[in-house]
């Protein structure tokens, strides 16, 4: 599964994003796991936000399969533990 990675603005410096993103590449060690490109077509475009805002600019960015990972995490005690 080819995975596409876009980054938020990082205002909120307690939230790890980078970490999140590295702990679910570890669960998926089979996917093929790249910074989002424009034009892309992504099985799955994983967005790390580290707030409600969700600043990430997705334009030109497509994902049969959008993950907002700020949602994961704050609706997932799972996603935040380790």
């Amino acid at each position: 599964m080819r995975i596409g990675v876009k980054y938020c603005g990082g205002c909120n410096p307690r939230y790890d994003r980078t970490a999140l993103v590295a702990r679910l590449k570890q669960k998926r060690p089979d996917d093929w796991v790249e910074p989002a490109s424009p034009g892309v077509c992504y099985d799955e475009l994983w967005v790390a936000c580290g707030c409600p805002v969700q600043c990430a600019d997705l334009e030109g960015l497509e994902g049969r399969t959008v993950l907002r990972l700020w949602e994961l995490c704050c609706d997932s005690a799972k996603c935040c533990e380790n």
